[in-house]
């Protein structure tokens, strides 16, 4: 039985965004979006008691009415590679998604996309291209690992697609961690810029659904 929350936020290890921050230097491009600033994984765990195993491959799709950008289309990302399966810190991610929201002792199926964002002084990166949304999930949680070199980015909760009244407007630094309730809430990130003269900005991120 899955747990009631409606939104939770808190702080991971310092840790391990030092230690699964490699994972991210060789993402392949988004090749479903234009531009080269996206990149992306994505892989399914499947939880049985403590241990969790990634299930085979598959295309990851939404329905246009949850997703107006890309809906109704079968993504087919890369998978994550295998050997992240294997470290403390990611296990640790998993862990704490699961005890949040599958509820205690239950067993369940976890989602999850590894995403790079990048951007330079002339051009914006977009962390959420959709706009603002729900993912069609009973929880969604994002893991922030990485700013650098970027303003913007700012992580938005709202109670309904307006986005008139956000409940939270704020910036997830490395290793924060929220989790809230995709049935109850919408979400959005805004754009990131450099804030750094010739430098690339990058934000990375872990985005966890169940």
């Amino acid at each position: 039985m899955k747990n009631d929350l409606l939104l939770a936020a808190f702080k991971t290890p310092e840790y391990l965004n030092q230690n699964l921050g490699r994972y991210f230097t060789e993402l392949p491009k988004d090749p479903y979006i234009e531009g080269d600033y996206r990149f992306r994984t994505y892989s399914r765990y499947e939880k049985k008691g403590d241990v969790y195993t990634r299930l085979p491959h598959a295309f990851f799709c939404q329905t246009s009415n949850i997703n107006h950008l890309v809906g109704n289309i079968e993504r087919d990302f890369s998978p994550m590679v295998d050997e992240i399966d294997c470290t403390e810190e990611f296990q640790h991610l998993l862990k704490s998604f699961a005890e949040y929201t599958l509820g205690a002792g239950a067993d369940g199926v976890i989602e999850v996309h590894q995403i790079r964002v990048t951007c330079d002084e002339g051009s914006t990166g977009s962390p959420v291209p959709e706009g603002i949304h729900q993912d069609g999930f009973d929880y969604v949680g994002i893991c922030c690992l990485k700013r650098e070199d970027i303003s913007g980015g700012n992580t938005r909760i709202f109670s309904d697609a307006t986005g008139q009244h956000a409940h939270i407007d704020t910036v997830l630094e490395e290793n924060q961690f929220i989790i809230f309730n995709d049935k109850r809430y919408y979400h959005y990130v805004s754009e990131i810029l450099s804030n750094k003269k010739g430098q690339k900005g990058v934000r990375d991120v872990f985005v966890f659904t169940a």
